[in-house]
């Protein structure tokens, strides 16, 4: 089975608080404790932001996730030293490749019959109630395809007339499933 998620945020003390959660070691476990439930022969796509930022942070989130048994794929989101915004990312992309079977910036899959782009941000003009203009260089333009994101920790699912967020605030605070989202993607879904 393939799943896909979005803004972990481990280590984050303030997404911690914003999901209802006491204290980060509580929501970190809750975050791992949903994807551990996934098994070696599934694969995952984490479209992003899996720490608050910085390299302690960073080191902690792969800390965690290195014990998960499910194969891991990544797409780097703006909370993630290894995304390319950042100068020197590339020293992190070891650490990030010592967890993750493949580490980028956009990815493309197919999901229910439909091809897919996988990128941590939404299509460009998409609304983010962040409304930051510094993304935006890393966002894609809709010409047409599906999209799968994360970084708007929207609670709905639908994000526009082709794209979908798989945050974990819209998903319950686990994956979503291909075969959730390949639902989502047919007409009337």
């Amino acid at each position: 089975m393939r799943y896909f998620t979005a803004d972990l945020h481990l280590q984050h003390p303030k997404l911690a608080e914003l999901r209802g959660f006491g204290s980060v070691a509580e929501h970190d476990a809750a975050v791992i404790g949903r994807l551990a439930e996934l098994g070696a022969d599934d694969e995952l796509w984490v479209l992003g932001d899996i720490c608050s930022g910085g390299v302690a942070s960073m080191e902690s989130a792969l800390g965690q996730l290195s014990g998960l048994a499910v194969r891991m794929h990544a797409v780097t989101g703006n909370h993630d030293p290894a995304h390319p915004m950042y100068r020197g990312a590339q020293r992190h992309f070891a650490a990030y490749t010592a967890v993750f079977e493949s580490v980028q910036q956009f990815a493309r899959v197919k999901i229910g019959g439909n091809g897919a782009l996988l990128s941590h941000f939404p299509y460009v003009g998409t609304p983010d109630r962040y409304d930051r203009d510094q993304f935006a260089q890393y966002q894609l333009p809709d010409l047409g395809m599906w999209l799968i994101h994360g970084h708007t920790h929207a609670e709905e699912r639908r994000s526009g007339e082709r794209s979908l967020c798989v945050s974990l605030e819209a998903w319950d605070l686990g994956p979503a499933t291909e075969e959730e989202l390949g639902e989502l993607m047919r007409p009337g879904g």
